[in-house]
């Protein structure tokens, strides 16, 4: 008795600890996408929208076609505060559904990469 209510626990445990892997995982590709796709469009000629198809390629190739189609990035042009450079902005935002949150919760994933531009 006592070892099956031990078991259901830690199989529990073991579900919970594999979902949070996997959503750490995921904040990790959009976030690096982001940054990827901010120094790439801070190349002299470069579009700073060319940074977010850049991201959404990134993502797409990183975890496949599901995750690229909940998560979208877009590149606008930016200000550094301090300095007042023109910067490259790239920011991912979308939801993914989570396996064990009740009725499959959607978690929200955000990511921002920035880098100054180049020959500005």
């Amino acid at each position: 008795m006592e070892f099956a209510l031990v078991t259901i626990l830690l199989v529990f445990l073991l579900f919970a600890v594999l979902q949070i892997t996997a959503l750490l995982y995921v904040r990790s590709i959009v976030s690096s996408a982001a940054a990827d796709g901010a120094r790439y469009a801070a190349n002299a000629g470069v579009d700073p929208a060319a940074g977010g198809d850049r991201a959404n390629e990134l993502i797409s190739r990183s975890t496949g076609g599901g995750l690229a189609h909940a998560v979208q990035c877009s590149g606008e042009p930016g200000r550094d505060p301090v300095s007042g450079l023109v910067t490259a902005r790239v920011r991912c935002h979308g939801q993914i559904r989570s396996i064990l949150l009740p009725i499959a919760a959607l978690v929200t994933i955000d990511g921002l990469g920035e880098s100054l531009k180049e020959g500005q």
